[in-house]
């Protein structure tokens, strides 16, 4: 029989000091999960204003990262001229963002934002 001061919760300390900190059970889940590439390649959405830069991240949004090919969709034929004449520099800035070659190359597919559907609703 478990006291009151006991607990079979792994993740529980004893009576008196703080839970395991859920970021280091994340961590471990996703070591030990192989997941690390993949949420590192997820942060390309969190991160995508300070990589693209404000202006270009209003016109554009990442679709996926994967296998270091970084798809943007842009908004317009216009934005996505934009996004094609500074792939190399999108490159460089996620990367340094990311960790670097996370970001080989930079394309393009052209379409409404999902932001601009959230906006409509």
């Amino acid at each position: 029989m478990i006291g009151p001061d006991e607990t079979e919760e792994p993740w529980v300390g004893e009576r008196g000091s703080d839970p395991r900190q859920v970021r280091d059970e994340l961590r471990r889940l996703i070591a030990d999960r192989g997941w690390a590439q993949r949420v590192e390649a997820a942060r390309v959405h969190t991160e995508w204003q300070e990589i693209a830069g404000e202006q270009l991240a209003r016109h554009t949004e990442p679709v996926r990262l994967h296998g270091g090919v970084l798809v943007v969709r842009a908004s317009s034929p216009a934005w996505a001229t934009q996004v094609r004449y500074l792939a190399r520099e999108l490159a460089a800035r996620a990367n340094a963002v990311l960790g670097e070659g996370q970001v080989r190359q930079v394309t393009l597919i052209a379409g409404r934002l999902s932001a601009d559907d959230r906006r409509e609703r």
